[in-house]
């Protein structure tokens, strides 16, 4: 295994299967590659080559391993698409164990959960070919198939059980992960369920509502699993793993999730609500700042996982001011940026940057000058 930062650059001699990195960096959109490299984006997480080597790709942030570890950790948890309530509380050893060994804890703890409450039984439709009628019988089928067996009949039939499509993915899912003990394990709990055969129809079949809640976040967990898969025409197998998470989604949520705790007391904080359009005629390009803070005058906080602002930023800041009526925004950036307040006629932008091993003391810092 090797650990990097993200942006960081692998040269041929830094890693031993540099030709499995490099068909994965040709096939999908988390790398950029030139003829000698290839350097990672900012996507944090790990990637497990097909012969079985990983990458893990942490925050680039100065910070020891097993902290980096664990404040990726921290920020999956306020992704709402990806927090369950076992993952919340479960206590993770992030100084002894590796991204890839925590998210497959993660995954594997919410199907064993799963197992334990109960897996949902349905009514699945089944076509076959059979020597005694049941259920509606296909005509046309049956005529193709038996016209010269009349003891049997081609019959489309209801038949209850769990083989349905939640089930298939995450047996795929488990068989993905079957190097793994648990996940060896929990597969005899789906033999009755045959492994997906098309991922993308069988999660459109997926409608969550109240009979399967418990499934939401598990599905979003199979699908991460599950979309390596798409790689395995360039790099001949499928068991390439891609458990990757943009930093800007996780820098976002996890600042959202703080100002929600730390200035809800005094504020109606808004996250990602549509305030405003660029333009009325025609109602074209909207404006949807990351957070809005009601109570008063109209305050605009925004996150970006960058290290520098740019030129582009800085317009968009003046959209939001113009559009949106805000006289104060916040630009909240990893720690290391430089602090700037920018002052225009009727607004003034402040870069801060956030101290994501004290978040606390930065969420008062703000606070304070809000």
């Amino acid at each position: 295994m090797m650990t990097i930062r993200e942006y960081e650059k692998i040269f041929p001699d830094d890693c031993p299967n540099f030709d499995e990195l490099r068909n994965f960096a040709e096939a999908g959109e988390f790398f950029n590659l030139s003829w000698r490299h290839v350097q990672a984006k900012n996507y944090v997480g790990v990637i497990r080559l097909p012969s079985g080597f990983q990458i893990e790709i942490l925050p680039k942030l100065d910070a020891p391993n097993d902290k980096l570890r664990g404040l990726v950790v921290e920020m999956i948890r306020t992704l709402k698409d990806f927090s369950y309530k076992k993952f919340l509380d479960a206590e993770l050893d992030t100084a002894r164990l590796d991204l890839y060994e925590i998210f497959i804890r993660i995954y594997l703890g919410m199907v064993l959960d799963l197992i334990k409450r109960g897996l949902k039984s349905s009514y699945v439709e089944r076509e076959d070919n059979l020597k005694f009628f049941k259920g509606k019988l296909l005509v046309n089928e049956n005529l193709r198939r038996n016209f010269a067996h009349r003891e049997r009949f081609f019959v489309s039939y209801d038949e209850y059980g769990i083989d349905c499509p939640e089930h298939r993915l995450i047996k795929s899912a488990l068989l993905k992960l079957r190097r793994e003990k648990l996940a060896r394990r929990l597969l005899t709990y789906f033999d009755s369920v045959e492994a997906s055969r098309n991922y993308s129809k069988d999660f459109a079949a997926i409608s969550i509502d109240r009979t399967n809640r418990g499934y939401e976040v598990v599905m979003n967990w199979t699908r991460l699993i599950l979309a390596g898969e798409s790689f395995t025409s360039f790099i001949g197998q499928s068991e390439a793993l891609t458990l990757l998470f943009d930093m800007n989604k996780l820098f976002e949520a996890y600042v959202a999730e703080h100002i929600k705790k730390y200035f809800s007391d005094r504020f109606t904080v808004k996250i990602q609500a549509q305030e405003k359009f660029l333009f009325d005629e025609p109602r074209s390009f909207g404006l949807k700042p990351d957070i809005i803070l009601e109570g008063g005058e109209k305050i605009i906080l925004d996150t970006k996982w960058k290290f520098k602002i740019s030129e582009d930023d800085m317009y968009q800041m003046f959209a939001y001011a113009k559009r949106c009526g805000a006289r104060k925004i916040f630009l909240l950036c990893p720690p290391n940026v430089e602090e700037k307040i920018y002052r225009a006629e009727n607004f003034e932008v402040e870069v801060h940057g956030v101290d994501l091993f004290d978040i606390a003391a930065s969420m008062k810092h703000l606070r304070g000058l809000v």
